[in-house]
């Protein structure tokens, strides 16, 4: 299986137009990369300005590794590690940066990504309008 770590393209656009209305800083996007495993892409977005560190799901682990090795040593994502899932019902996770908080609080969870305060505010107006 193959890696490359290549920058973001017009393939990615959908997912940068994403993290660029949610984002606090979303310059950061300039120094994301797109992580192709396989045929299959993954953008990442670094740490920086508020974003304390990040994570990316997976459910194969030869690409957990194969993740964590292209993302090792890349500016942006210090202490690039591997979560592992402890339910069988949840993926594994690369994580960067700081450690994720250990927390279901959404606003606090918004503000370890990065996200602007007008988008935690709107996520957790939308997860409370689910529970309705």
């Amino acid at each position: 299986m193959t890696v490359e770590v290549l920058p973001p393209d017009v393939r990615d656009e959908w997912e940068a137009s994403w993290y660029r209305e949610r984002l606090d800083d979303p310059a950061l996007l300039d120094q994301a990369v797109v992580v192709v495993v396989g045929g299959s892409r993954h953008m990442v977005v670094p740490r920086g300005g508020r974003r304390r560190g990040g994570d990316l799901s997976v459910g194969d682990v030869a690409v957990v590794w194969l993740l964590r090795d292209a993302l090792a040593g890349l500016e942006g994502f210090p202490d690039v590690r591997v979560r592992w899932a402890t339910h069988p019902d949840s993926c594994h996770a690369i994580e960067w940066g700081d450690p994720v908080p250990n927390t279901d609080d959404d606003r606090v969870r918004g503000r370890y990504f990065g996200y602007s305060d007008r988008a935690i505010v709107a996520f957790a107006e939308e997860m409370a309008s689910r529970e309705q």
